[in-house]
């Protein structure tokens, strides 16, 4: 890939100790900075389906294409480059100490026909916010886009909502940890259902290809609007 496009791998106990041989540079550009988070990743399988296919896999060839298609136009950063174990707090830690312009986790979905869902943050009912407090101070953190990320949201359904073989597509909001204490707009994605994924990899991939052009259309689409 480009060297404009920068993997970024960041293991926050690996910030916290001076001294392991690793160490976090905020990225310097005078261009906008995309975090793109392939969901799950080593343990954490995600959905599955027949013939092998694991959505772990799938959303990091789809997270890798789809920054393809943006590296020309903007710095990109993918949270994992391979199949390994990250928390949902790390996720975000990568965003936020970046500046990061927007950020787009993908996920699958397990609808019986081809959906695309679109959350953004909404904070847990009062008392589930306490719980959360007390578990993590920084699952707390206000998401200060909210209005942004609703633009960004309007943009992903134009450009979906334009493709007929999409049956279906909704936006939510959710109090989803993985966009909590966001400091831009931040979305989480299940363009594809992993059931309608087919066994062969070749076909697999131009589905991907497919998505990977509609999610970049539509990050295009709001930077564009801005």
């Amino acid at each position: 890939m480009a060297k404009q496009t920068v993997f970024l791998f960041i293991i926050t106990v690996l910030m916290i100790m001076p001294g392991t041989g690793f160490s976090a540079t905020m990225i310097q550009t005078t261009q906008r900075i995309i975090v793109i988070d392939p969901g799950h990743g080593g343990n954490s399988s995600g959905l599955a389906a027949s013939g092998g296919i694991k959505e772990k896999n799938i959303v990091l060839k789809l997270a890798q294409r789809t920054a393809q298609k943006l590296e020309n136009h903007y710095n990109v950063i993918l949270t994992r480059t391979e199949d390994i174990s990250i928390s949902q707090r790390e996720r975000m830690f990568i965003a936020n100490k970046n500046s990061a312009d927007f950020f787009l986790s993908i996920h699958l979905n397990n609808s019986r026909d081809a959906s695309s869902f679109l959350y953004y943050f909404d904070p847990p009912e009062p008392e589930k916010s306490k719980v959360h407090a007390a578990e993590n101070t920084w699952k707390s953190q206000p998401l200060l886009q909210q209005a942004e990320t609703k633009k960004a949201v309007n943009s992903f359904l134009n450009v979906f909502s334009a493709v007929k073989k999409i049956n279906n597509y909704f936006s939510n909001g959710a109090p989803a940890i993985i966009l909590e204490g966001a400091t831009m707009p931040a979305i989480l994605i299940e363009p594809i259902s992993i059931s309608i994924l087919p066994p062969d990899t070749e076909e697999t991939n131009a589905i991907l290809d497919e998505y990977a052009v509609l999610i970049a259309k539509s990050i295009h689409l709001y930077f564009k609007k801005k």
